[in-house]
């Protein structure tokens, strides 16, 4: 299990089936990011894991879920290039897609963030199965 690897992954995914939005990884210095393709943006980032309790039998082995978060960035909100068909695409996109060495991705949760100079942004989670062994 690779963080980068799966991060990666997610963000081909998504660069091959939405094509008229750039997708990336979310920017080291978020404050400092400049939405500037025409349509808007999907930026990608880990943001943390769940470990179940490990397996009791001689060796650790155990369940873990990967949180995946992205922040959807559109300057339309109710037309057909607006934010509220690029939630439901990424949802389409990414429900059942199995990164490297993963599960099948779900989501889990689509939150309004905010509206700011006319580009509506919004954040959707994506849990990612995987398996944690020593």
């Amino acid at each position: 299990m690779n963080i980068k690897t799966i991060e990666n992954d997610i963000i081909n995914q998504l660069q091959n089936n939405i094509i008229d939005l750039k997708t990336e990884g979310y920017p080291e210095n978020p404050a400092e990011y400049k939405l500037i393709h025409p349509k808007g943006a999907i930026l990608v980032h880990f943001k943390g894991s769940l470990y179940d309790k490990p397996d009791e039998n001689g060796f650790i082995q155990q369940t873990l879920n990967l949180d995946f978060g992205l922040t959807l960035m559109v300057k339309k909100l109710r037309d057909k290039s607006g934010a509220y068909a690029y939630i439901a695409e990424i949802i389409s996109v990414l429900t059942g897609y199995t990164p490297t060495s993963c599960g099948k991705m779900y989501p889990v949760n689509t939150e309004f963030l905010k509206e700011d100079g006319g580009i509506w942004k919004y954040s959707l989670d994506f849990t990612v199965p995987a398996e944690n062994f020593e």
